[in-house]
């Protein structure tokens, strides 16, 4: 974290000669607002995301010390100088004790605003309260956790309810449907976990040819791609989406292991979500005990070796579990909330719906390195917004004077040191596509081909 750079204001002198009355009140005016001039400070750091920029966030700067004070009307008469003097010395001193002694008064001046203005009217926003709400009553119990319902909440969400519930279940469902037939038409067992856990990963990753039952023709399904084309959402998030990835056949580290789950979760089999740098993948267990990696953005089974390979993978990281550890359901519905709160940064901005939806999934998986991100972004923004309000004055007056918005700035902090302590390391662009395309190389081709020779031969 940068330390920003400590700014001091110095006065300059008239350049014409004033009157001896102006001298006096000029001296006063020294004195008096000497204070203000001797610690002003900014603050933050590099930030890690753009400052809103829409109307709304644009403060009310209350009490700057920037600010030129209005000390009223000039009294011309020369034969009540002595009187003018004096009311203009009582008058300065009033306003100097509500710009120094006290310089926010709640009763006499605009209030603070301490929380960032609603970046979407409730019209708009609606969409993501009803998923919100979903997923806390799966959260609490009140409703049985579903991670297909999950998901179609915050897709639709963003959509503004607009998507199609029955086809998305529809097109999970043909997957299922061709698995199953491979599974028979291979002479596997079904009823196999593991039958289920592989036949599932091939439907996703390998192209297969079955008979349909009920007619004398073949289906042949082809594998998910890996979509390069804006592959991190910069330009539209709805890449990361699982619908996206079930109309277009393509998609990316995120969606590709949610469908999977989705998968293994309608046919009563057990796989998780483990996070590494940038990236998430499936994980499984075997029959013997024994874990398997299943990168799905290229259809392998993969080692812990090549997940470790990225280099961005720290030992502290590992201890503090942020990543290669499987996800609990809850863990992972509580992610989707995580989700929704990034999906409604991009479409409208931060504010306190995005702070509440990262809570709560921080409540429920408190090594969630990506909530811990989105929180951080969010108090850097708050703390901005409120701190220019008062006229950023240095962390000492903050302090003593604005306790609250001193506050602010504790728990922005606080965020950031658990950040730094977790190991987590920012995984440059091209490192991550370097890496992501080292799964091509005949090393991990072989690994992967030996892992599924293995995991088949116990399938019949």
């Amino acid at each position: 974290m940068k330390q920003a750079n400590t700014q001091k204001q110095e006065s300059s002198s008239p350049s014409l000669r004033p009157s001896r009355r102006c001298y006096t009140l000029a001296f006063f005016a020294a004195r008096l607002l000497l204070p203000w001039f001797i610690c002003i400070e900014t603050f933050g750091q590099i930030p890690v995301i753009k400052t809103p920029i829409p109307a709304t966030l644009q403060p009310n700067v209350i009490g700057s010390p920037n600010q030129t004070p209005n000390y009223g009307p000039t009294n011309t008469n020369p034969n009540n100088q002595l009187d003018q003097y004096e009311k203009d010395k009582r008058e300065l001193q009033q306003r100097n004790a509500e710009l120094y002694e006290t310089p926010y008064n709640e009763s006499a001046l605009m209030p603070i605003q301490y929380d960032l203005p609603l970046q979407a009217n409730p019209t708009d926003a609606e969409s993501f309260r009803k998923a919100s709400e979903k997923l806390n009553r799966m959260l609490s119990g009140v409703e049985p956790m579903n991670l297909k319902q999950a998901i179609f909440a915050i897709e639709n969400a963003y959509f503004g309810s607009k998507l199609d519930y029955q086809k998305f279940d529809k097109e999970i469902q043909d997957l299922i449907t061709i698995a199953k037939l491979k599974a028979a038409q291979d002479e596997y067992n079904w009823n196999n976990p593991q039958t289920r856990n592989i036949m599932l990963f091939r439907v996703m990753a390998d192209t297969l040819k079955v008979k349909s039952p009920s007619q004398e023709s073949y289906i042949t399904s082809y594998p998910m791609q890996y979509d390069f084309d804006d592959y991190m959402g910069k330009q539209d998030w709805s890449k990361m989406f699982v619908t996206k990835l079930l109309s277009s056949k393509s998609g990316q580290c995120h969606s590709l292991p949610l469908l999977y789950l989705i998968l293994c979760e309608e046919t009563g089999t057990q796989a998780n979500l483990a996070f590494s740098p940038s990236h998430t993948y499936a994980k499984f267990k075997d029959q013997s005990g024994n874990w398997h990696n299943l990168e799905l953005t290229n259809g392998r089974i993969v080692s812990d070796a090549f997940i470790l390979g990225s280099g961005y993978v720290t030992v502290e990281a590992l201890k503090n579990r942020i990543y290669m550890d499987p996800l609990t359901k809850e863990q992972t519905v509580a992610q989707c909330l995580a989700d929704l709160a990034k999906e409604y940064t991009k479409k409208y901005g931060y504010d306190g719906f995005v702070s509440q939806c990262v809570d709560t999934t921080l409540k429920y998986d408190p090594t969630n390195i990506f909530a811990r991100q989105v929180k951080s972004d969010c108090q850097t923004l708050r703390f901005d917004y409120v701190v220019n309000q008062v006229g950023r004055p240095c962390p000492e007056i903050l302090k003593t004077r604005y306790p609250k918005v001193y506050q602010l700035l504790e728990e922005r902090n606080q965020t950031y040191q658990i950040i730094d302590a977790s190991g987590y390391q920012e995984m440059p662009e091209q490192a991550y596509q370097d890496w992501l395309s080292s799964v091509n190389k005949e090393k991990e081709k072989q690994e992967h081909q030996g892992q599924m020779l293995r995991l088949t031969r116990t399938l019949k």
